[in-house]
């Protein structure tokens, strides 16, 4: 899951701290453009994967024929947000922003679309994966962009730091699911392949837990202080 990489410059406080660089106005306006694109395009695999879910009668057999390679190519354009950390544009860790852009990509190249097969596209847990990533990152690229003008309202930042204890059970729990059901036919692409699935699966829980707590810490900070000063007013 991923985590905050945009985070918004602060100007420089009344206490005398140094002062941030500057924003260069056309980055910002790069960032703004990429967060909404980002948007847009979960957008519209969210819309699409429940209207196919109430025309087929709630068949989620049926949700990857039609959303598949757009999710494909949605998570891929992800691929820039490590480039976003390498070149300075965010301030999130490199490595970091790399290891869960790479263990999505995981998901949709190195499963959904090495193994086209019924026992993964058409499973359950595609059809709840893909739900639980289009809400995260609707509701996270939004918070991004509105940051990046100043405008995030409060309702979209408890959003973020509350929907994760649905969700982030949900999409991990998706994830190792549509795993474990390419497990049989890995040894059809090498044995190494089936090896280093079973460690993907074996990295899952213990990596869950890291995320899972790290996002508790991350609600107390930015939910917490806004509580007690509501409650103070």
């Amino acid at each position: 899951m991923a985590t905050s990489t945009q985070a918004q410059r602060a100007p420089a406080s009344a206490s005398g701290k140094k002062a941030p660089k500057p924003v260069n106005p056309i980055v910002n306006l790069y960032l703004i453009a990429y967060n909404w694109a980002s948007f847009a395009g979960w957008t519209y695999v969210l819309v699409q994967t429940l209207r196919t879910l109430v025309a087929t009668g709630y068949d989620y057999t049926k949700v990857y024929a039609v959303v598949g390679d757009h999710l494909v190519w949605v998570q891929t354009a992800a691929l820039l947000e490590v480039f976003h950390s390498l070149f300075g544009l965010v301030k999130s860790p490199v490595g970091t922003t790399a290891m869960q852009v790479a263990s999505r990509l995981l998901l949709v190249w190195g499963i959904c679309t090495l193994f086209p097969l019924p026992e993964v596209r058409q499973h359950w847990s595609f059809t709840t994966m893909t739900i639980a990533w289009c809400i995260t990152e609707i509701i996270r690229y939004s918070y991004y962009a509105l940051n990046l003008v100043g405008s995030g309202p409060y309702w979209l930042v408890w959003c973020r730091y509350t929907f994760f204890y649905a969700l982030y059970p949900v999409g991990a729990g998706s994830e190792a699911i549509e795993i474990y059901q390419a497990l049989p036919f890995a040894h059809n692409i090498h044995p190494g392949y089936f090896y280093f699935l079973c460690a993907m699966l074996c990295i899952y829980p213990p990596g869950f837990f890291v995320m899972y707590t790290h996002m508790f810490g991350q609600r107390r900070r930015y939910l917490g202080s806004s509580q007690k000063s509501k409650k103070s007013e």
